[in-house]
């Protein structure tokens, strides 16, 4: 049905109907005229259907109350008793998108699905979920999700335990999360963004039961809400369901959510420690932000013009201010942010790689540069490309998977929190007519006058290194609950321990047949049989070979050009991943790197470089490395973006010392602050680098880059010469026809052209030489602690099974699904406090278990090594079997766009996986049973009796832990 302005439907009044042509899509703007809350619905004919309900949150304290309200409204509900509904979701939907997030001022809680019954059970539970939620009555909620005092016995040392605690420990263990703290609480000491919404450990301990339940009762109400819809739904049907179930309960009442406008506090300069590992060097590791408070950016067409200008001046190979801060000697890693979605939105710049003594030497040089561009006019061909690269992003609605109406749900949120139209943030051909405008017209240099050279609102706030320090705060923690505990009666103590006790039952305990079956469920016979088949046309281009992906691409063809990596050395390994880092962002023979940023930026979507390896499907020693370009252009300018792949692949060039330098230099500084945050990542690929060649390739990439990025930064400014001739040498031994196979996702309209443009490169690389062989990594078991100044681990365990005569069967997905959201989420997330954990198995045989943002250690490995033991007593009713079936589908049939459908084609090419192989696999998936899952013990067991083991985290706990360990590690300096 369609809706018309001023009807009234379902208690809802549609205030206004308006078409908002970029998204192809009609809007409607509703209001609930007995509970207050607003509706806005963007009807289309996407079936991939988007429900969020957010609420203002605004916290006084940095508790984290709004997060752990987050996590905890979803730990069951008045329709649905059981402990944690959102995991029974993840297991039993097929969801293509179920979560909640936590923003400085806001608190959502999205869901997605393409089944229309699903879709109404996701918006049901979630409903039921924020307005009706057990934490409030129930504070053993709090103490799982928040934090709680914990005590094994009587004579165990106090500690604090919980979900949200253990996450932001991790957060904060990265110093550019403690840099941008002190950032928000210097530019807005007296409003919310002053706050950590989030939670900071030092705080989330004062967050008392009776504070936690009034925030929810103030907040969670419908007068505070901002419901969205997207999609092709049947409106009549879900506005009656909302309107029924939830909204009709309530009246309307006044709700104080207002979000402060922070009065200008004066300029500040100031400066924090932050903790390094014992025997850390403290050189080049001092951070710096100076931000800007842009008072006016709530207006979309700024808000465009700011992420426009961030790009020219900070975030572009060419970028000017970039280059005079690297050339000033300040930093290794400039880095630039335009940071909406506030009030007061924030620009700001970022040295990383810095020391202490260059503070006061940034704003002299910000500010002489953007006077020099105020007076003497940007450049406009840079201001061009990055409206053209922002129009091209804006145009295409790529969201790499996510499904489109959860972007603009959160996109909405940017004009609508603040009692503006939603719409406006969803809209953007006005403001792109006005900056299109504005390039010749100085629209861009009085945004520079007026918002930053004239603009006193900032912070200077420098981050210096001090090795210890993390360890002293631990000291003072643990001192301060030793105290607490000494001052408690024994009767106290002995409550701790029998609160304890009773929340570690109730995570164990598990939830009756009779909960688990108020979450509604699809059945077997619901679920889609036959897989998603990619169609892939396959041809000779002269003699390199072409895949054709046909899809509609609104005009944009999609290139990738994969480069055979087969017969490099072990060096040349790591010099490839060096040259993926660098490659576009140095000179060519016809280009400096400067004009080929401007280049790319005028006439492509993007070209970016990676290195990766495809494993045999049934053997990790056979494997496909390859250097991969992807690129993305408009068909009128395919020839363009050809004409640029020639020039890079062929006549890059590594003579200009002084830019090799700094690029190095700014790899080197983002591995020193980014290692902790992706230590998941590094040490899964490094547990598995024991045992699996390809995965030995794989760590070339990650904590043996490192290695090799830190070795190579000691010695680039003596050695450029030597680095840069390797690197040319690998170029000439990497880019040739005879290495190449080349993929294009292009419509049936645009592709005879693009053939035709394509062929153009094919021809101008040298035939070159076939390559054989693969490296020999020369495989051992190191097992690894390595030691960081963080305070939370990554444990990995893992290995090979076909190594021990097991096959890969679909059965092993669901057993994914199991125990991600069954027994490891309870033994390692709920009664652990970790944040998450997580499983790979592979076709190849590879498998790996790690956890994330993991207080433990020794307790998680245990938990791994219980595994088996528990899948020979796996036992579930048919019902639940069937949710986990149902909860694998839902990861694996994701909503592919036209660039993710070539990926998985070519994904499938090199992998050996023909349809027949995919079919099977869901054949088995969607046939899994209890017996089945019960097979896989002796599989598991075996790979755990390998004892393969790496973690990354605290020092203190690795060394406490290190009979664990064949070597000890510490992080590359």
């Amino acid at each position: 049905m369609k809706l018309q302005e001023k009807q009234k439907i379902h208690g809802f009044t549609v205030e206004r109907s308006q078409y908002v042509p970029e998204l192809h899509s009609q809007a409607y703007e509703l209001h609930h005229d007995q509970s207050g809350a607003r509706l806005l619905y963007i009807e289309n004919d996407d079936d991939n259907k988007v429900f969020s309900i957010s609420f203002r949150t605004t916290p006084s304290d940095s508790t984290g109350v709004p997060h752990i309200c987050e996590h905890s409204t979803l730990c069951g509900s008045r329709k649905f008793p059981l402990k944690e509904p959102f995991v029974e979701l993840v297991k039993g939907s097929l969801n293509t998108f179920l979560n909640a997030m936590t923003f400085p001022d806001k608190t959502m809680y999205p869901v997605a699905s393409r089944n229309a019954a699903d879709f109404k059970n996701l918006m049901d539970v979630y409903m039921d979920a924020v307005f009706f939620p057990n934490m409030l009555k129930d504070k053993q909620v709090l103490m799982q999700e928040g934090w709680h005092y914990h005590l094994d016995s009587a004579d165990s040392d106090l500690i604090y335990r919980g979900v949200v605690y253990n996450e932001m420990k991790g957060v904060f263990s990265s110093p550019d999360s403690q840099l941008e703290r002190h950032v928000m609480e210097n530019l807005f000491p007296d409003t919310t963004y002053g706050v950590e919404s989030g939670g900071d450990p030092d705080d989330i301990p004062n967050l008392t039961q009776e504070d936690f339940v009034k925030f929810h009762g103030t907040y969670y109400h419908p007068a505070n809400s901002y419901i969205f819809l997207y999609g092709d739904m049947d409106i009549d049907q879900t506005l009656a369901f909302i309107d029924g179930e939830y909204l009709s309960k309530f009246q309307l009442q006044s709700v104080d959510s207002a979000i402060g406008r922070q009065a200008f506090p004066g300029s500040t300069v100031k400066t924090y420690p932050y903790g390094i590992a014992s025997g850390e060097k403290t050189e080049h590791k001092t951070l710096h932000s100076l931000t800007y408070v842009i008072d006016q950016a709530l207006d979309p067409t700024v808000a465009l013009a700011f992420k426009v200008l961030t790009y020219v001046l900070l975030q572009s190979p060419a970028a000017p201010l970039k280059k005079a801060l690297v050339d000033a000697g300040l930093g290794k890693d400039i880095s630039g942010d335009f940071q909406d979605g506030i009030l007061q939105p924030l620009w700001g710049i970022s040295v990383n790689g810095s020391d202490p003594d260059k503070q006061d030497k940034i704003m002299p040089i910000v500010t002489d540069v953007l006077r020099r561009m105020v007076k003497d006019g940007l450049d406009k061909t840079l201001l061009t490309g990055a409206l053209n690269r922002t129009e091209f992003t804006l145009r295409e609605a790529d969201f790499a998977g996510r499904p489109k109406g959860l972007i603009y749900a959160i996109r909405c949120m940017d004009t609508w929190l603040y009692d503006l139209d939603p719409l406006e943030a969803l809209s953007y051909e006005k403001s792109l007519d006005v900056l299109r405008k504005g390039i010749d017209s100085g629209y861009f240099e009085d945004l520079i006058q007026r918002y930053i050279l004239d603009n006193s609102y900032y912070a200077l706030v420098s981050l210096v290194p001090e090795p210890g320090l993390t360890e002293k705060r631990d000291k003072a923690l643990a001192d301060k609950l030793a105290a607490y505990k000494a001052s408690l009666t024994k009767e106290e103590i002995d409550a701790i321990v029998a609160e304890s006790a009773a929340l570690k039952q109730r995570q164990a305990t598990p939830d009756t047949p009779e909960a688990l079956e108020s979450i509604p469920t699809l059945s077997r016979d619901d679920l889609e049989k036959k897989i998603d088949t990619v169609v892939m046309h396959k041809e000779q281009l002269g003699d390199v070979t072409l895949c054709h992906v046909p899809d509609e691409t609104n005009g944009i063809t999609y290139i990738n050009a994969y480069f055979d990596l087969h017969g490099l050395t072990r060096e040349e390994i790591s010099y490839a991943y060096l040259l993926s880092d660098i490659l576009g962002d140095i000179d060519t023979k016809s280009h400096t790197y400067g004009e080929l940023a401007s280049l790319i930026d005028l006439y492509t979507g993007g070209i970016g470089y990676s290195v990766s390896a495809y494993s045999n499907r049934v053997d990790n020693t056979d494997y496909m490395p390859v250097f991969r370009i992807k690129a993305k252009g408009l068909a009128l300018n395919f020839d363009k973006l050809i004409d640029l792949l020639r020039e890079i692949s062929l006549e890059t060039v590594f003579t200009n010392k002084e830019r090799l330098i700094e690029l190095v230099d700014e790899i080197k500084a983002g591995w020193d602050m980014d290692t902790f945050r992706r230590g998941h990542t590094i040490v899964m690929h490094r547990v598995l680098s024991y045992v699996s060649p390809v995965e030995a390739f794989c760590d070339a990439g990650e904590f043996s880059y490192y290695e090799f990025i830190t070795d190579i930064a000691k010695r680039i400014k003596t050695d450029a010469d030597d680095i840069g001739e390797k690197l040319a040498t690998l170029m000439e031994k990497i880019f040739s026809r005879s290495a190449l196979t080349l993929e294009m996702t292009a419509s049936d309209s645009d592709w005879e052209g693009a053939k035709a443009s394509a062929s153009s490169w094919t021809k101008a690389l040298p035939q070159g030489e076939k390559r054989t062989g693969l490296c020999d990594f020369g495989l051992s078991a190191k097992n690894e602690g390595i030691m960081t100044s963080g305070t939370v681990q990554y444990v990995a365990k893992g290995g090979n099974f076909r190594g021990h005569g097991y096959d890969y069967t679909g059965a092993l997905m669901v057993l994914d699904t199991i125990l991600q959201y069954g027994y490891l989420w309870t033994k390692v997330r709920v009664q652990g406090g970790a944040y998450g954990a997580f499983t790979r198995f592979y076709d190849n045989g590879d498998m790996v278990f790690c956890s994330y943002r993991d207080p433990n250690l020794r307790s998680s490995v245990e938990a791994y090594d219980g595994l088996a033991e528990y899948l020979k007593t796996f036992d579930v009713s048919d019902r639940e079997m069937t949710k986990y079936v149902i909860g694998t589908l839902s990861r694996i049939d994701v909503p592919l766009t036209p660039s993710l459908r070539g990926e998985k084609a070519m994904t499938r090419y090199f992998t050996g996986t023909t349809d027949e192989v995919a079919q099977a696999r869901r054949d088995q998936l969607l046939a899994t049973t209890v017996a089945d899952i019960k097979a896989l013990a002796p599989l598991i067991g075996s790979v755990m009796e390998d004892n393969n083991l790496c973690v990354m985290g605290s020092e203190a706990t690795i060394r406490q832990e290190k009979d664990l360990f064949t070597n000890l590690v510490s992080l590359p300096d």
